[in-house]
């Protein structure tokens, strides 16, 4: 959120200096012709060392530069009103500025084009927002732990995965990004003060997160469903409370084989919710 952030400020204001430029020269063409060539030069000079001079020389340049012209142009015999000489000298500085300014930008986005695929990698393993891994990690330990229930003889070593969706979330990140932004930040806190630190918790996109339960009791596994469903219903967003989808699969050497990736754990749990919502719906019917 934040480089996006900083790429949108850093177009915005590359538009307004060369808009301002381009404005400037219009003017300057205007009102006083009789300047503009010298208007020009100066101002193509401020760019050129903009560009080409080293940014620890081109403070030195400036005034070097601005002192030789402030000289010629206010104790030598120069016939213009006194506005038109300070606004002469000011041309060159604020070109050689607003070329550093440029300079800048376009260096950052360089950055970002030549580190491309190590952010495109970073995102691709971590939520920006949650802070948590994605789904590419997520598949990752599953595998890691699905051999390991798949070799275990005794039957004794199985994993809890358990989804909570966040409900109606949509309509919140169409029109309120920055509320369901901080609203799914709330959500990950609880998360990382509620579960147990052998638990793995992921972030699945589509407002869903991923908890993955190593050999845990039943009755523990349940009492820490039981404490984090509540903290989560304690959270509000503009004034409406939050509601949550829950489902789980509880995958051991028995049922391995039915779920040889995570996309069909995920598939499962999904099913899961969609029959819970409309055996709810059933029984509000039948009450």
């Amino acid at each position: 959120m934040y480089k996006k952030h900083m790429i949108e400020t850093s177009l915005i204001v590359l538009f307004v200096l060369l808009s301002s430029i381009t404005i400037f020269m219009y003017y300057i063409g205007l009102y006083s012709p009789t300047i503009s060539a010298a208007v020009v030069i100066l101002l193509v000079s401020g760019l050129a060392v903009g560009v080409f001079i080293p940014n620890i020389l081109i403070t030195w340049a400036v005034i070097i530069l601005t002192t030789i012209g402030s000289a010629l142009l206010l104790l030598g015999n120069v016939t213009m009103p006194i506005h038109l000489k300070l606004f002469l000298i000011a041309v060159f500085p604020f070109g050689a500025v607003v070329m550093l300014i440029c300079r800048y930008i376009i260096g950052g986005f360089g950055w970002i084009d030549s580190n491309r695929q190590a952010i495109e990698k970073y995102t691709q393993h971590y939520d920006q927002i949650t802070k948590f891994q994605t789904a590419h990690n997520a598949e990752k330990i599953y595998q890691k732990a699905l051999r390991f229930i798949q070799n275990d003889q005794e039957n004794g070593f199985g994993v809890h995965i358990t989804a909570i969706h966040w409900a109606h979330n949509t309509q919140f990140r169409q029109f309120h990004p920055e509320a369901y932004s901080e609203a799914l930040e709330q959500i990950a806190k609880v998360f990382k003060d509620d579960r147990l630190p052998s638990e793995s918790i992921y972030y699945l996109d589509d407002a869903t997160f991923l908890l993955i339960s190593y050999d845990l009791d039943t009755e523990v596994y349940q009492k820490l469903n039981e404490y984090t469903q509540e903290h989560l219903n304690q959270l509000q967003l503009m004034e409406t409370k939050l509601q949550f989808k829950w489902g789980d699969v509880a995958v051991d050497r028995v049922n391995s084989v039915e779920f040889p990736t995570l996309q069909d754990v995920v598939r499962s749990i999904n099913r899961k919710m969609e029959t819970d919502i409309v055996t709810e719906y059933l029984k509000g019917d039948e009450s």
